[in-house]
């Protein structure tokens, strides 16, 4: 598993470097993050990181037009996401990804960061480190689940 997040990670920092990604350290925290014990592990896990942030990032943007009037609606919505993130994050990945891409959006609005095409490049990073931390489990001694002997 560090193997795999470990080669995506290098992956990701060319790629950086190639093609000046804007926030290299969402593709990285997605690559590393999808990484699991097992290859099936790992696309479930891809699934659900690229689907929050596909939800949470829209959302996000959708409330830039309240942050220069309401920057205190902004941070209630940040909270309430961050609750939902805690209770979502055992059980529901995919949720979880969402309200803390959400929690971000909103978060970077409220402190004045306007720029939706830095904002919008958490969606689309998340999408770039998620496929390559896929293709790296896919493609470099994949891993099987283990089974329990002698249980």
């Amino acid at each position: 598993m560090g193997l795999h997040a470990a080669l995506a990670a290098l992956v990701i920092v060319m790629l950086a470097d190639a093609f000046h990604l804007e926030q290299s350290t969402w593709a990285i925290t997605a690559c590393t993050y999808v990484i699991a014990a097992s290859t099936a592990g790992t696309l479930d896990r891809v699934r659900r990181r690229i689907l929050g942030p596909l939800v949470g990032v829209p959302l996000g943007l959708m409330l830039l037009p309240v942050a220069s009037h309401a920057p205190l609606v902004l941070w209630l919505a940040a909270a309430l996401a961050m609750i939902i993130y805690a209770m979502a994050l055992p059980e529901r990945y995919d949720v979880a990804c969402g309200a803390y891409a959400f929690t971000l959006m909103v978060t970077l609005a409220a402190t004045g960061e306007r720029s939706t095409l830095l904002l919008a490049a958490r969606a689309w990073e998340t999408l770039i480190g998620g496929a390559i931390g896929l293709a790296t489990a896919l493609i470099v001694l994949p891993l099987q689940p283990q089974r329990n002997i002698g249980s």
